[in-house]
């Protein structure tokens, strides 16, 4: 094992992708998995710390304490339940000082499809015109800011192109709207841009694109490949590089996925930022961005890493791949 091995503590709700394994395998590292779901976070009233964190796993007769020395990095694989799991991210990095490439209050604006809209506008990004409100009296004048019909309908939370829709008519727009408003569903109303039911997704690790895929919509407007849509591999301009960098930053997030559209005259709008991006992309293009990632990770922890420290850390390091797969949190 070597002494430049690290650690990782991949917190993931669901079970980690064998791409994830296999970035963190092949660099020698080794690695634990948690879901948020099973652990306590702890805040002592210490004025010097002593927070903690524990595994509450259904599997374990008690509790057991996770120590913060035992790890040097976390991956955060976050999906369902973005609440708590933002939560105890928070804790493992703010409280307990853990690395992690991705900011708990990063993962939560770019969950929320306005926050993200507001954060990226705010940093000088060019985004599809845009209104929101709460209870809106004038339907007309939200849809005419945006530039009329068609326009589209998201909901602020939602991935994969669910809770996305567009208006087209007069009454199929106020019936909708109404509906949803009733419902006190929030929901932004965006410019139609006209983009051939094409977008662009790219991975953003530090300061590079990892890897870009273009998507084409096939059943509708909507281009994500979980909606049916297909997927080949890009290479973006310089300046598109750059806009997927500062839309990332924009969000606080070292990593993520961010989304693309380029109208008729070749204008860049950002979409979204995506703070658990799919795997399909890896599929498809052949480039593991999780390696990427690892690697991002080494040289940001082996910076602050003291000699005395990777040495105990490559004694106490798991073999990863029995660990992982007997590890009562996998039973």
């Amino acid at each position: 094992m070597s002494s430049n091995s690290l650690n990782f503590l991949v917190l993931a709700t669901g079970t980690p992708s064998r791409h994830l394994i296999d970035a963190i395998t092949k660099r020698e590292h080794t690695f634990e998995h948690h879901n948020p779901d099973d652990l306590y976070l702890f805040v002592s009233e210490s004025e010097s710390g002593y927070d903690r964190i524990y595994n509450g796993s259904a599997t374990l007769e008690s509790p057991v304490r996770l120590k913060a020395k035992s790890y040097d990095a976390v991956i955060s694989r976050i999906g369902g339940g973005l609440v708590h799991g933002a939560s105890i991210l928070r804790h493992l990095t703010d409280n307990l000082d853990i690395y992690c490439a991705q900011d708990a209050d990063g993962l939560e604006t770019a969950s929320n499809k306005l926050k993200t809209t507001q954060r990226l506008s705010a940093r000088g990004l060019r985004v599809p015109l845009t209104t929101y409100a709460s209870n809106p009296v004038h339907i007309d004048f939200l849809i005419n800011k945006v530039g009329g019909l068609p326009a589209i309908g998201k909901l602020l939370n939602g991935s994969q192109g669910v809770g996305v829709f567009i208006l087209e008519t007069p009454q199929a727009a106020n019936t909708a709207l109404e509906s949803l408003y009733r419902l006190k569903a929030n929901v932004k109303i965006q410019k139609f841009v006209k983009a051939g039911s094409k977008d662009i997704r790219a991975i953003v690790v530090g300061d590079k694109v990892s890897v870009a895929m273009e998507r084409a919509g096939k059943k509708d407007f909507r281009a994500n490949i979980s909606q049916g849509g297909s997927g080949r591999k890009v290479e973006l301009s310089d300046s598109d590089v750059d806009i997927c960098i500062k839309a990332a930053k924009a969000v606080n997030l070292d990593f993520a996925g961010v989304d693309i559209i380029k109208d008729e005259d070749g204008k860049t709008y950002v979409i979204e930022v995506n703070g658990n991006p799919g795997t399909k992309i890896i599929d498809i293009t052949g480039h593991n961005y999780f390696n990427d990632l690892v690697e991002y990770i080494e040289t940001k922890v082996e910076k602050t890493k003291k000699p005395e420290e990777a040495e105990a850390t490559a004694q106490a390091a798991i073999p990863s791949a029995k660990s992982w797969f007997n590890a009562p949190w996998n039973k």
